[in-house]
């Protein structure tokens, strides 16, 4: 990428999203109508890709999984109201398999307090009222007495019908004959998936198996990454063992002498469906996500297997259906959940961004409404802004962001770069580096190095991140490790000295970067500088997940690393109860890539809060075997052979 100024950088960081979303689709070949159809006007999707537009990040995340590109590689900042609507969509979700009339009526609720909505909104509740049709078996799925009186083949024809409406939202022209030239994201397919569902429903399997068979291809065919597979393919899975099972009775027919790939004279599989759930089970626990893990694992659990390795396969299925049922019960979280696939855990709240800002700078009101020029709006306006009352205008926002230093970003990627391959190797080098796999790690950081450009902030950052990392990890913690994470965290926080933290407003890697500094104070022996940087951290984090009730992405990081410290003072039962709350907030997440590590602490404090409270023996003995034993089941989901050598050594101390 070729060098520009930091000033012109600075200019152009707005059109950053919009340029990568313009080189992914040319790259592709698709058109602006392609991309854009049914969400954005092509004028619009041309305006976003010139930094010109504002858009709302359901339609960005949208246009970003249409070509396959994880949204979780940006950060976004959204307006109260849009995290409002988010918060009332993800209450539909949780509701959705264990109260479904509250789940109803919540849709109704949205559609009465949001009449002017998205496409996409308007899909995504029609959805919910074909999966609440479809679970209640084909029952009213409200009390408004909508469906009263129509027989069974009606109530079919409505399901269907409903269905079919919520393609429609987006989705034009003739898409039952043509899906695989569309762009479509998995919410869409999941859509598509539904109609399925309901062809199968009125007895139309081979219309439901041929649907099936493009949703399922879809993702393969249009070169989509893991990351966005991943919220189509388990739900694509359950249909299709589903309609396999409605033809075979939940048999499979012995593999002798029969392709994976061949199909009956009806077009319904005769072998294949048992690898349908475990490819869909092993994309789950390559991406450490649990998105209807549970639903997925009980189709797997639910087949008639013939082969000795699908039987030992199927076993551990098993195993793992038992560990998700326990985890969800312990933490009172519904497994059954629909997922909208959209998080915001990458999002911060543009009217509380303004409002830490301004405390960290120490401005008033008053003064915070000028951008160094002329007054930008009222201190008024300021206010509701601030309370996420009243959404600010990308300009306004602009403006009065600027004076912090702070870039003028609405969607920006988390390294400066227009590749999404430098975005995506960037995630692979994180990931390599949370399961300690240091030197695949230090290969892809030279492959990275050579790709971007250390003049840019956050690529700089990065690079002394890791380099920091990799000699902490070789060298032990040091104060020079300590001035090289301190260096980076410089790069896009100047003037931290002396200001109080907890009122920045920390994006993704300044809240990893910060972290690690805590805990490089505390491993030189400073519990007092160590506990300043973690609280200051874990206050500004939970600011922003107090307005949505999801925490950040890193958070199951940061919380590790604080246990760690409230172990050294020999608060176990606080560190305990601490390590629960965490995992009920990464529950939260598609992804649960922390979710072992968090149990193992819980086994490890629990065993050491024993033994400071003998009347409490057996309540804690009882929480450190069950976390144990869950700990060491979820490291085999999510294949981290570091973390489960250290629980084979330790195996009888907590078993025993």
């Amino acid at each position: 990428m070729k060098y520009i100024s930091e000033q012109k950088f600075i200019q152009e960081q707005n059109r950053v999203y919009g340029v990568i979303l313009g080189n992914e689709r040319r790259r592709r070949g698709i058109s602006l109508e392609e991309l854009s159809s049914g969400i954005l006007s092509r004028t619009t999707l041309d305006k976003v890709e010139k930094g010109k537009a504002e858009w709302d990040k359901l339609v960005g995340d949208t246009l970003m999984l249409r070509m396959g590109i994880s949204p979780d590689y940006f950060e976004s900042m959204a307006s109260g109201e849009e995290l409002d609507r988010w918060r009332l969509r993800e209450d539909i979700c949780l509701l959705v398999p264990v109260s479904p009339g509250e789940a109803a009526a919540k849709v109704e609720e949205y559609r009465q307090k949001y009449e002017k909505r998205e496409s996409l909104e308007e899909q995504f509740l029609l959805k919910v009222e074909v999966i609440l049709m479809l679970a209640e078996n084909l029952g009213k799925c409200s009390g408004e007495g909508e469906y009263d009186g129509l027989d069974a083949d009606s109530m079919e024809e409505t399901v269907l019908d409903i269905a079919r409406r919520a393609v429609s939202c987006t989705v034009g022209g003739d898409w039952e004959e043509n899906l695989g030239g569309l762009w479509l994201s998995p919410g869409e397919l999941e859509a598509i998936l539904l109609v399925g569902a309901a062809l199968s429903v009125c007895d139309r399997k081979e219309e439901a198996w041929a649907l099936w068979q493009s949703v399922w291809d879809y993702p393969r065919e249009h070169q989509w990454k893991e990351r966005a597979a991943v919220l189509i393919l388990p739900q694509a899975a359950i249909l299709g063992i589903e309609l396999s099972k409605a033809r075979d009775g939940g048999k499979m027919a012995p593999a002798k002498n029969v392709s994976v790939q061949e199909k009956s004279a009806q077009g319904i599989p005769v072998r294949g469906v048992y690898n349908l759930g475990r490819d869909a089970l092993e994309l789950l626990r390559r991406t450490c996500c649990h998105c209807y893990v549970l639903p997925l694992l009980d189709s797997l659990c639910g087949l008639e297997v013939v082969e000795p390795g699908e039987k030992e396969y199927q076993d551990q299925a098993r195993g793992f259906r038992e560990m998700f049922r326990e985890i969800y019960e312990w933490f009172d979280y519904p497994g059954y959940r629909i997922w909208q696939g959209i998080s915001v855990d990458n999002t911060r709240e543009a009217g509380l961004t303004l409002r830490m800002l301004r405390k960290f700078y120490g401005k008033s009101r008053e003064n915070a409404v000028y951008d160094g020029t002329e007054q930008v709006i009222t201190s008024r306006q300021l206010e509701k802004i601030e309370k996420g009352i009243h959404k600010p205008s990308f300009e306004n926002y602009s403006r009065l962001i600027r004076q912090y230093g702070k870039h003028t970003e609405w969607n920006m990627p988390l390294l400066e770069t227009t590749s999404a391959d430098d975005l995506e190797l960037r995630q692979r080098i994180s990931t390599l580096m949370e399961f300690r796999d240091w030197e695949r790690a230090q290969w892809e950081i030279e492959r990275l190095r050579s790709t971007v450009n250390p003049k840019y902030p956050r690529v700089r950052q990065e690079l002394l991140f890791y380099d920091a990392l990799l000699k902490w990890e070789r060298e032990g913690a040091s104060v020079e490790c300590l001035d090289m994470i301190r260096e980076a965290l410089r790069c896009t926080v100047p003037d931290f000295e002396g200001k109080d933290m907890k009122w920045w407003v920390f994006q993704r890697e300044e809240m990893m970067i910060a972290s690690n500094i805590g805990g490089i104070y505390r491993k030189l022996g400073n519990p007092e500088e160590s506990k300043k940087w973690f609280e200051a951290v874990i206050f500004s984090v939970e600011q922003h997940s107090a307005r949505t009730g999801v925490c950040h992405y890193g958070y199951e990081m940061l919380m590790e690393s604080y246990d760690n410290l409230l172990g050294d003072m020999q608060c176990f039962d606080q560190a305990v109860r601490m390590s629960e709350g965490t995992i009920r907030k990464i529950l939260m997440f598609p992804r649960i890539n922390g979710l072992h590590r968090m149990l193992y602490h819980i086994a490890w404090n629990a065993f050491e809060a024993a033994t400071g409270e003998p009347e409490e023996y057996e309540f804690f003995r009882h929480e450190w075997r069950r976390a144990f034993r869950t700990s060491k089941i979820m490291t085999d989901f999510l294949h981290d052979d570091c973390i489960k050598t250290l629980l084979n050594e330790r195996k009888e101390k907590y078993l025993s």
